[in-house]
């Protein structure tokens, strides 16, 4: 609770910060076309059920983990001693419970998703030309998963099976562990878990406000053509040859 919880909220508020920069700079990332009113399929009813279940997991984990580090500080001042410490038998008996079920949920999608997650040379180029977001020119090439995507799902495997792991170790202390272990499971926990936190607020970011159009692909599971030609050039073209058949 030292060092961790002080360098933590710093941490969570300059990548705030910076996403509110770089929206106030660069401004929404907005369809060059008008909607076309074709609609393709991008994720079926279970990946997006899936992808719910998952996220609200990580929302609920994320609040109540970032409480029990800096609730004391953060949470006592607002509530009063009685209130926070009601608050947290409820906020521990979540995370505890939730976290062995998020594990599963993540390792569900990584068996889903990893085939479209694979690393290409197109995705360097992707990363070279931010995406398309700044600057001008044609945008980068994109399959159905871009760089950025791609990146944030292998972040997300790591950062998510450390966050796993070591969430189990600390959820079932039952297995012989020693204290050193469960204080080096903490320390991994807490700080993996804020910079998976904060990782996260990029993604949720360009999945909503960030690029319009984006966020009806998972909400609704299909995308308008102009969206997919602009984004995901690569998918459209395949897409598109295969409604033609």
């Amino acid at each position: 609770n030292g060092l961790v919880a002080g360098i933590g909220p710093w941490i969570l508020a300059v990548v705030l910060a910076a996403l509110l920069a770089f929206y106030l700079i660069v401004g929404k990332d907005r369809l060059e076309e008008p909607l076309s009113g074709v609609l393709l399929e991008r994720y079926s009813g279970g990946e997006r059920l899936l992808h719910w279940c998952t996220a609200t997991l990580f929302v609920l984990l994320a609040l109540t983990g970032l409480s029990t580090l800096f609730g004391r500080a953060v949470l006592i001042p607002v509530l009063g001693q009685g209130a926070f410490a009601g608050y947290m038998q409820w906020a521990l008996w979540i995370h505890n419970f939730l976290g062995p079920i998020f594990l599963v949920g993540l390792l569900l999608e990584i068996v889903l998703w990893v085939r479209n997650n694979i690393p290409k040379k197109i995705d360097l180029d992707w990363f070279f030309k931010m995406g398309g977001l700044v600057g001008k020119g044609p945008r980068p090439h994109a399959e159905k998963v871009n760089g950025g995507e791609k990146a944030w799902f292998w972040l997300m495997v790591v950062a998510g099976i450390a966050m796993g792991v070591t969430g189990v170790i600390l959820d079932f202390p039952i297995w012989g562990q020693t204290r050193g272990t469960m204080q080096v499971s903490h320390l991994i926990h807490a700080v993996v878990g804020i910079l998976f936190i904060s990782a996260s607020l990029g993604h949720i970011y360009m999945g909503t406000i960030g690029a319009e159009g984006t966020f009806e692909g998972m909400w609704r599971g299909k995308v308008d053509a102009v969206w997919a030609k602009q984004h995901q050039d690569l998918w459209y073209e395949q897409k598109m040859r295969g409604r033609a058949k």
